[in-house]
Protein backbone atom coordinates (compact mmCIF):
# COMPACT_ATOMS: atom_id res chain seq x y z
CA UNK A 1 0.00 0.00 0.00
CA UNK A 2 3.19 1.97 0.62
CA UNK A 3 6.16 1.95 -0.32
CA UNK A 4 8.82 -0.69 0.72
CA UNK A 5 5.63 -1.92 3.10
CA UNK A 6 4.78 -5.27 2.88
CA UNK A 7 2.17 -7.03 0.62
CA UNK A 8 -1.24 -7.32 1.33
CA UNK A 9 -4.37 -8.46 -0.32
CA UNK A 10 -7.08 -6.13 -2.12
CA UNK A 11 -9.83 -6.59 -3.66
CA UNK A 12 -10.31 -4.78 -6.94
CA UNK A 13 -12.49 -5.49 -10.02
CA UNK A 14 -11.24 -4.90 -13.41
CA UNK A 15 -13.66 -2.67 -15.73
CA UNK A 16 -15.90 -4.33 -18.93
CA UNK A 17 -13.09 -5.38 -21.52
CA UNK A 18 -12.90 -2.59 -24.41
CA UNK A 19 -12.74 -4.22 -27.95
CA UNK A 20 -9.05 -4.89 -28.28
CA UNK A 21 -8.23 -6.51 -24.98
CA UNK A 22 -7.66 -9.78 -23.39
CA UNK A 23 -8.59 -11.45 -19.94
CA UNK A 24 -6.59 -13.86 -18.45
CA UNK A 25 -6.99 -15.94 -15.56
CA UNK A 26 -3.33 -16.31 -13.81
CA UNK A 27 -2.07 -19.37 -12.68
CA UNK A 28 1.87 -18.39 -12.12
CA UNK A 29 3.85 -15.11 -12.30
CA UNK A 30 7.84 -14.79 -12.48
CA UNK A 31 9.36 -13.25 -9.55
CA UNK A 32 11.64 -9.80 -10.72
CA UNK A 33 14.17 -7.38 -9.25
CA UNK A 34 12.38 -4.69 -11.06
CA UNK A 35 9.05 -5.94 -9.10
CA UNK A 36 11.22 -5.23 -6.13
CA UNK A 37 12.18 -1.46 -7.31
CA UNK A 38 8.72 -0.85 -8.02
CA UNK A 39 7.54 -2.00 -4.70
CA UNK A 40 10.10 0.08 -3.03
CA UNK A 41 9.06 3.07 -5.31
CA UNK A 42 12.89 3.02 -6.66
CA UNK A 43 11.48 4.66 -9.80
CA UNK A 44 9.60 7.36 -8.94
CA UNK A 45 6.55 8.26 -10.16
CA UNK A 46 6.34 4.63 -11.47
CA UNK A 47 5.03 3.32 -8.67
CA UNK A 48 1.55 4.16 -7.56
CA UNK A 49 -0.09 2.90 -4.54
CA UNK A 50 -1.47 0.65 -4.77
CA UNK A 51 1.31 -0.84 -6.68
CA UNK A 52 0.19 -4.24 -7.66
CA UNK A 53 3.29 -5.64 -9.20
CA UNK A 54 3.85 -9.00 -11.58
CA UNK A 55 5.22 -8.62 -15.24
CA UNK A 56 5.92 -12.11 -15.90
CA UNK A 57 2.69 -13.50 -16.59
CA UNK A 58 1.19 -17.27 -17.60
CA UNK A 59 -2.23 -18.08 -17.27
CA UNK A 60 -5.74 -19.14 -19.68
CA UNK A 61 -8.14 -16.74 -21.05
CA UNK A 62 -11.14 -16.66 -20.41
CA UNK A 63 -12.66 -13.43 -22.47
CA UNK A 64 -12.08 -11.64 -24.98
CA UNK A 65 -13.28 -7.87 -26.54
CA UNK A 66 -15.38 -8.42 -29.36
CA UNK A 67 -12.64 -7.52 -31.93
CA UNK A 68 -9.98 -10.19 -30.64
CA UNK A 69 -9.55 -13.15 -33.24
CA UNK A 70 -6.03 -14.24 -32.12
CA UNK A 71 -7.31 -16.26 -29.25
CA UNK A 72 -9.81 -18.93 -27.67
CA UNK A 73 -10.95 -19.17 -24.33
CA UNK A 74 -9.05 -21.09 -22.38
CA UNK A 75 -6.15 -21.15 -24.65
CA UNK A 76 -2.62 -20.97 -22.28
CA UNK A 77 -0.92 -17.48 -22.95
CA UNK A 78 1.74 -15.11 -21.19
CA UNK A 79 2.41 -11.72 -21.27
CA UNK A 80 5.31 -9.65 -20.28
CA UNK A 81 6.72 -6.16 -19.42
CA UNK A 82 4.92 -4.57 -22.11
CA UNK A 83 1.30 -4.44 -22.16
CA UNK A 84 0.17 -1.47 -24.69
CA UNK A 85 1.93 1.03 -27.33
CA UNK A 86 0.43 2.46 -30.22
CA UNK A 87 1.01 0.42 -33.26
CA UNK A 88 1.55 3.28 -35.41
CA UNK A 89 4.77 5.29 -34.73
CA UNK A 90 7.88 5.19 -36.58
CA UNK A 91 8.98 2.67 -33.84
CA UNK A 92 6.51 0.13 -33.55
CA UNK A 93 6.09 0.27 -37.28
CA UNK A 94 9.96 -0.65 -36.89
CA UNK A 95 9.04 -3.62 -34.78
CA UNK A 96 10.77 -1.50 -31.78
CA UNK A 97 7.97 -1.61 -29.57
CA UNK A 98 9.20 -0.85 -26.34
CA UNK A 99 10.51 2.30 -27.77
CA UNK A 100 7.03 4.01 -28.35
CA UNK A 101 5.92 7.53 -26.47
CA UNK A 102 2.69 5.55 -25.70
CA UNK A 103 4.17 2.26 -24.23
CA UNK A 104 2.50 0.88 -21.22
CA UNK A 105 3.80 -1.77 -18.99
CA UNK A 106 1.96 -4.48 -17.25
CA UNK A 107 2.55 -3.20 -13.88
CA UNK A 108 3.65 0.49 -13.38
CA UNK A 109 1.90 3.73 -13.83
CA UNK A 110 -1.04 2.71 -12.26
CA UNK A 111 -1.51 -0.90 -13.95
CA UNK A 112 -2.79 -3.84 -12.69
CA UNK A 113 -0.10 -6.27 -12.80
CA UNK A 114 -0.02 -9.67 -12.74
CA UNK A 115 0.34 -10.59 -8.73
CA UNK A 116 -3.82 -10.89 -8.62
CA UNK A 117 -6.32 -13.60 -9.89
CA UNK A 118 -7.07 -11.58 -12.98
CA UNK A 119 -5.07 -9.65 -15.64
CA UNK A 120 -6.45 -7.40 -18.40
CA UNK A 121 -3.91 -6.60 -21.52
CA UNK A 122 -4.03 -5.78 -25.01
CA UNK A 123 -4.45 -8.54 -27.29
CA UNK A 124 -1.09 -7.24 -29.24
CA UNK A 125 0.66 -8.35 -26.09
CA UNK A 126 -0.41 -11.26 -25.59
CA UNK A 127 1.61 -14.36 -26.68
CA UNK A 128 0.69 -18.52 -26.97
CA UNK A 129 3.27 -20.27 -25.14
CA UNK A 130 4.55 -23.14 -26.62
CA UNK A 131 3.29 -26.56 -25.64
CA UNK A 132 6.44 -28.14 -24.75
CA UNK A 133 6.86 -25.21 -22.46
CA UNK A 134 5.77 -25.49 -18.53
CA UNK A 135 4.06 -22.70 -16.91
CA UNK A 136 6.57 -22.27 -14.72
CA UNK A 137 9.09 -22.35 -16.76
CA UNK A 138 7.66 -19.87 -19.11
CA UNK A 139 7.26 -16.75 -16.96
CA UNK A 140 10.34 -16.28 -16.48
CA UNK A 141 10.97 -16.05 -19.95
CA UNK A 142 8.26 -13.49 -20.77
CA UNK A 143 10.75 -10.96 -19.27
CA UNK A 144 14.30 -12.32 -18.53
CA UNK A 145 14.61 -14.47 -21.27
CA UNK A 146 12.55 -11.39 -23.48
CA UNK A 147 15.59 -9.83 -22.78
CA UNK A 148 18.58 -11.01 -22.53
CA UNK A 149 17.52 -12.98 -25.99
CA UNK A 150 16.54 -9.96 -27.52
CA UNK A 151 20.65 -8.45 -26.69
CA UNK A 152 22.16 -11.61 -28.20
CA UNK A 153 19.97 -11.71 -31.62
CA UNK A 154 20.90 -7.62 -32.28
CA UNK A 155 24.47 -8.39 -31.51
CA UNK A 156 26.83 -8.30 -34.82
CA UNK A 157 28.54 -11.91 -33.81
CA UNK A 158 29.71 -14.38 -36.03
CA UNK A 159 28.63 -18.42 -34.96
CA UNK A 160 31.11 -19.46 -32.46
CA UNK A 161 32.03 -16.14 -31.36
CA UNK A 162 33.08 -15.33 -27.87
CA UNK A 163 30.75 -14.51 -25.34
CA UNK A 164 30.90 -13.52 -21.35
CA UNK A 165 27.78 -13.65 -19.26
CA UNK A 166 28.85 -11.10 -16.35
CA UNK A 167 26.42 -12.34 -13.92
CA UNK A 168 24.52 -15.43 -12.85
CA UNK A 169 21.18 -14.18 -11.71
CA UNK A 170 17.77 -14.28 -13.22
CA UNK A 171 19.14 -12.59 -16.08
CA UNK A 172 22.41 -14.39 -16.34
CA UNK A 173 21.62 -17.56 -15.79
CA UNK A 174 19.31 -17.28 -18.81
CA UNK A 175 21.66 -15.66 -21.11
CA UNK A 176 24.16 -18.18 -20.83
CA UNK A 177 21.53 -20.64 -22.02
CA UNK A 178 20.38 -19.06 -24.89
CA UNK A 179 23.98 -18.25 -25.76
CA UNK A 180 25.18 -21.98 -25.67
CA UNK A 181 22.20 -22.75 -28.27
CA UNK A 182 22.63 -19.87 -30.27
CA UNK A 183 26.38 -21.51 -31.36
CA UNK A 184 28.64 -18.76 -29.41
CA UNK A 185 31.03 -20.28 -26.69
CA UNK A 186 30.12 -18.82 -23.65
CA UNK A 187 32.03 -18.20 -20.48
CA UNK A 188 30.56 -17.17 -17.19
CA UNK A 189 31.78 -14.87 -15.72
CA UNK A 190 30.67 -14.35 -11.50
CA UNK A 191 32.92 -13.39 -8.17
CA UNK A 192 33.78 -16.39 -6.50
CA UNK A 193 33.58 -20.27 -7.25
CA UNK A 194 29.95 -20.67 -5.92
CA UNK A 195 27.89 -21.08 -8.87
CA UNK A 196 30.91 -22.54 -11.38
CA UNK A 197 28.96 -26.03 -11.24
CA UNK A 198 25.56 -24.03 -12.31
CA UNK A 199 27.16 -21.92 -15.14
CA UNK A 200 28.42 -25.15 -16.64
CA UNK A 201 25.97 -26.95 -16.40
CA UNK A 202 23.68 -24.37 -17.82
CA UNK A 203 26.11 -24.37 -21.21
CA UNK A 204 28.87 -22.25 -20.13
CA UNK A 205 32.33 -23.68 -21.24
CA UNK A 206 34.58 -21.68 -19.15
CA UNK A 207 34.04 -20.31 -16.02
CA UNK A 208 36.18 -17.14 -15.16
CA UNK A 209 36.32 -15.71 -11.83
CA UNK A 210 36.30 -11.76 -11.58
CA UNK A 211 38.22 -11.99 -8.25
CA UNK A 212 41.24 -13.82 -9.55
CA UNK A 213 43.38 -11.41 -11.07
CA UNK A 214 45.86 -13.98 -13.04
CA UNK A 215 43.05 -15.54 -14.31
CA UNK A 216 40.83 -12.18 -15.94
CA UNK A 217 44.82 -10.74 -16.72
CA UNK A 218 45.01 -14.27 -19.01
CA UNK A 219 41.53 -14.22 -20.48
CA UNK A 220 42.45 -10.39 -21.14
CA UNK A 221 41.31 -9.32 -25.19
CA UNK A 222 39.68 -12.66 -25.54
CA UNK A 223 35.83 -11.67 -25.62
CA UNK A 224 33.40 -10.50 -28.61
CA UNK A 225 30.93 -9.40 -26.79
CA UNK A 226 30.53 -9.28 -23.13
CA UNK A 227 26.88 -9.06 -21.40
CA UNK A 228 26.25 -7.30 -18.10
CA UNK A 229 23.57 -9.52 -16.47
CA UNK A 230 24.47 -7.73 -13.13
CA UNK A 231 23.69 -4.98 -11.05
CA UNK A 232 26.60 -5.37 -8.52
CA UNK A 233 29.73 -2.59 -8.87
CA UNK A 234 32.45 -4.14 -10.82
CA UNK A 235 36.11 -3.42 -11.53
CA UNK A 236 35.49 -1.96 -14.95
CA UNK A 237 38.74 -1.42 -16.01
CA UNK A 238 39.38 -5.07 -15.87
CA UNK A 239 36.27 -6.02 -17.23
CA UNK A 240 36.79 -3.97 -20.49
CA UNK A 241 40.08 -4.97 -20.25
CA UNK A 242 38.45 -8.61 -21.46
CA UNK A 243 37.20 -7.33 -24.67
CA UNK A 244 38.86 -7.91 -28.14
CA UNK A 245 39.47 -4.87 -30.80
CA UNK A 246 35.90 -4.33 -31.94
CA UNK A 247 34.19 -5.65 -29.14
CA UNK A 248 30.89 -4.55 -27.50
CA UNK A 249 29.91 -4.32 -23.80
CA UNK A 250 26.04 -4.27 -23.22
CA UNK A 251 24.47 -3.80 -20.34
CA UNK A 252 20.84 -5.32 -19.48
CA UNK A 253 21.89 -4.94 -15.73
CA UNK A 254 21.95 -1.49 -14.33
CA UNK A 255 24.59 -0.88 -12.04
CA UNK A 256 24.51 1.81 -9.70
CA UNK A 257 27.23 3.96 -11.03
CA UNK A 258 29.65 3.37 -14.04
CA UNK A 259 33.31 5.17 -14.40
CA UNK A 260 34.86 4.33 -17.64
CA UNK A 261 37.87 5.96 -19.86
CA UNK A 262 36.35 6.72 -23.13
CA UNK A 263 39.98 6.79 -24.37
CA UNK A 264 40.18 2.83 -24.05
CA UNK A 265 36.82 2.30 -25.95
CA UNK A 266 38.44 4.59 -28.76
CA UNK A 267 41.56 3.03 -29.13
CA UNK A 268 39.90 -0.21 -29.91
CA UNK A 269 37.13 1.09 -31.60
CA UNK A 270 35.08 -1.00 -28.88
CA UNK A 271 31.29 -0.31 -27.91
CA UNK A 272 29.05 0.22 -25.32
CA UNK A 273 25.53 -0.64 -25.76
CA UNK A 274 22.59 -1.24 -23.48
CA UNK A 275 19.66 -3.54 -23.93
CA UNK A 276 15.74 -2.94 -23.55
CA UNK A 277 13.00 -5.72 -23.40
CA UNK A 278 12.63 -6.54 -26.98
CA UNK A 279 10.13 -6.70 -30.02
CA UNK A 280 6.76 -8.83 -30.00
CA UNK A 281 8.78 -10.23 -32.81
CA UNK A 282 11.54 -11.36 -30.65
CA UNK A 283 9.35 -12.44 -28.10
CA UNK A 284 7.99 -15.26 -30.32
CA UNK A 285 11.53 -15.77 -31.58
CA UNK A 286 12.73 -16.42 -27.89
CA UNK A 287 9.94 -18.84 -27.25
CA UNK A 288 9.77 -20.60 -29.68
CA UNK A 289 13.62 -21.23 -29.31
CA UNK A 290 13.63 -21.93 -25.65
CA UNK A 291 10.65 -24.51 -26.44
CA UNK A 292 12.94 -26.19 -29.00
CA UNK A 293 16.05 -26.45 -27.45
CA UNK A 294 14.27 -27.02 -24.04
CA UNK A 295 15.96 -24.08 -22.35
CA UNK A 296 14.30 -23.21 -19.07
CA UNK A 297 14.70 -20.83 -16.51
CA UNK A 298 15.84 -22.30 -12.86
CA UNK A 299 12.47 -21.71 -10.60
CA UNK A 300 11.61 -22.07 -7.39
CA UNK A 301 7.92 -22.72 -7.04
CA UNK A 302 5.83 -20.64 -4.25
CA UNK A 303 2.38 -20.83 -3.88
CA UNK A 304 1.17 -16.34 -3.83
CA UNK A 305 -0.17 -16.32 -0.61
CA UNK A 306 3.91 -17.00 0.45
CA UNK A 307 4.48 -13.25 -1.62
CA UNK A 308 6.32 -11.34 1.07
CA UNK A 309 8.57 -14.94 1.99
CA UNK A 310 9.23 -14.92 -1.99
CA UNK A 311 10.28 -11.35 -1.88
CA UNK A 312 12.15 -11.65 1.14
CA UNK A 313 14.09 -14.62 -0.47
CA UNK A 314 14.91 -12.23 -3.71
CA UNK A 315 16.09 -9.29 -1.36
CA UNK A 316 18.60 -11.77 0.64
CA UNK A 317 20.00 -13.10 -2.56
CA UNK A 318 18.23 -16.87 -1.66
CA UNK A 319 16.04 -16.93 -4.85
CA UNK A 320 18.31 -19.83 -7.71
CA UNK A 321 17.94 -18.45 -10.07
CA UNK A 322 13.64 -17.26 -10.42
CA UNK A 323 11.34 -17.52 -8.10
CA UNK A 324 7.93 -18.15 -9.55
CA UNK A 325 4.51 -17.73 -7.70
CA UNK A 326 1.60 -19.52 -8.88
CA UNK A 327 -1.97 -19.13 -7.96
CA UNK A 328 -3.58 -21.85 -6.22
CA UNK A 329 -7.81 -22.43 -6.50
Amino acid sequence: MQAGEPLVPMQFSHPPLNYSEVKIKVACVGLCHSDLHLIDGDWGDESRYPQVCGHEIVGTVVSLGSQVTRFEIGQRVGVGWQAASCLTCEWCLGGHEPLCQEMQSSCSNGQIGGFADYFVCDHSFVYDIPAALESSHAAPLLCAGHTVYSALAKAPMRAGANVAVLGIGGLGHLAIQFASKMGLCVTALSSGQSKRTDALAMGAREYLCTDDPDAMSRAAGTFDYILVTASAEQNWPVILALLRPLGELCFAGIPEKITLELANFVYQSQKITTVNIGSRKQMVEMLDLAAKFGIKPWVKKMPMAEINLAISKMRNNEAKYRIVLENTD
